[in-house]
């Protein structure tokens, strides 16, 4: 797995899944049974098979618990289709299944002479799993150790996804008291300050968030691009759908002016960066969305956006990270926000540090200062098309945090609730950093919910 990882990092344009055709009667070849090797007739039906009809058979397998079969399906799949995520991805699932069900075997064997068992599952699906699964595996792990702080902030972050966030922010406190840390102060104040309504310029002065006045924040805008009907490179399923979901949620709930970009060249989004230059005042904040393909020239060690007319090997028609920040440098709005979607988006994060505040810092002194901060779907690898809900599994977080905010939230809290869900759904890990040579004063982009 690592080796394909490292192949992926290292070239020049990767690009993502596509869609899935019905199962395939071929397969029928394929047997489930105790045997270490795949027949003969079995390899040649897979080697003829496209990835979505390998994952139909591999998901019937998986239903009846043959995870070694699965597997050695995939992996045979894996070798005719390597540019194929999905394939990539379903192993990666069928492995933890595989692995799972070992530790259940295992822990069941030998429940009597090594009880720590029971307490290694729990807490492996503690830190592994989401949703109400995971949450009473914490639970049962915390019975054996009860004052865990890691066990404790799993268990805070599961709480204040499922919107506990009381039960979250108690969780948070009893972590805090045994391994203090800047960051728990952050989850802390996330937690305290979820659900409360967004803050006005008559809050009380106690408040937390009474600093911040909403009036002042100047006006909000949004451009989101999203390509995936591409000429030169393979299509891609979900970035136009997740660029409509995430204008429409930021125009509704947020109150942004929203332009969107569907299938665009290079020549439309710059002109869009360069009108955004002469109209934006300096108190407005700009958010930037894009999903489609990107690229990294490695010998050049910069990463671009791949506009819906770029072709491989041929950078005329390319957005570079340069040209983005540029832009980024010119604009006079105080706040601006990049949320890129796409392979390796990361290269917009590098040489910068995140440096999280402590719970007691104002909101006030965020909306003050200038901020020019980049959130990316993962680093300086390939990112999922599709998570199987209908937007990739990036989009799917970002569009559910925001949804659920009722307040006021920052880019920095934005981050730190969607980075976990993302990084267990996929095999991407996002990116959240202050843009280099950009601008940047310290402050930070807020999202003020709208009635």
């Amino acid at each position: 797995m690592s080796d394909w990882r490292s192949f992926l990092v290292s070239a020049w344009l990767v690009v993502a899944a596509c869609a899935v055709p019905a199962h395939g009667a071929g397969l029928s070849a394929c047997q489930a049974d105790g045997n270490e090797q795949l027949s003969p007739a079995c390899r040649e039906a897979i080697a003829g098979a496209n990835a979505g009809e390998v994952i139909a058979l591999v998901d019937a397998w998986v239903a009846s618990r043959h995870y070694a079969a699965a597997l050695r399906v995939l992996q045979d799949a894996r070798q005719h289709q390597p540019s194929d995520a999905r394939l990539r991805l379903r192993e990666h699932e069928v492995q933890g299944l595989a692995d799972e069900a070992a530790w259940v075997a295992r822990s069941r064997a030998a429940q009597a002479s090594r009880p720590d068992d029971e307490f290694a599952l729990a807490q492996t699906r503690c830190l592994g799993l989401t949703g109400e699964a995971a949450l009473a595996a914490c639970d049962k792990a915390l019975k054996t150790r009860p004052q865990e702080p890691r066990l404790l902030v799993a268990r805070g972050d599961l709480l204040l996804t499922l919107g506990r966030t009381a039960e979250a922010e108690a969780s948070y406190r009893l972590a805090a008291a045994r391994e203090p840390s800047p960051a728990l102060d952050k989850k802390i104040a996330l937690a305290a300050n979820a659900g409360k309504p967004a803050v006005s310029a008559s809050a009380a002065p106690g408040d937390a968030l009474a600093p911040v006045d909403v009036a002042s924040l100047g006006r909000y805008h949004a451009l989101v691009i999203g390509n995936d009907a591409y000429k030169h490179l393979e299509r891609l399923d979900t970035a136009v759908k997740d660029a409509r979901a995430v204008g429409d949620l930021l125009a509704a709930q947020y109150g942004f002016e929203v332009t969107a970009l569907v299938n665009a060249t290079r020549d439309q989004i710059v002109d869009v960066l360069d009108e955004y230059r002469n109209r934006l005042r300096a108190n407005d904040n700009l958010l930037i969305y894009y999903a489609g393909h990107g690229s990294l020239d490695t010998e050049a060690d910069k990463g671009y956006w791949l506009p819906i007319d770029a072709q491989p090997n041929r950078r005329t028609q390319w957005v570079s990270n340069d040209t983005v920040r540029d832009t980024l440098r010119a604009l006079k709005s105080r706040h601006v926000l990049v949320v890129a979607d796409s392979c390796f988006s990361g290269t917009l994060t590098r040489g910068a540090e995140l440096k999280l505040g402590r719970g007691q810092e104002h909101l006030e002194r965020m909306a003050r200062l200038k901020s020019r901060q980049v959130l990316s779907s993962g680093g300086l690898e390939p990112v999922a098309d599709s998570g199987g809900s209908g937007h990739s599994p990036f989009a799917a977080a970002l569009l559910r945090v925001l949804a659920s905010n009722r307040g006021v939230l920052d880019a920095t809290s934005l981050f730190a609730e969607l980075r976990r869900p993302v990084a267990l759904n996929s095999e991407q890990l996002p990116q959240f950093a202050d843009i280099r040579m950009a601008g940047h004063e310290g402050g930070d982009f807020l999202f003020v919910r709208r009635k």
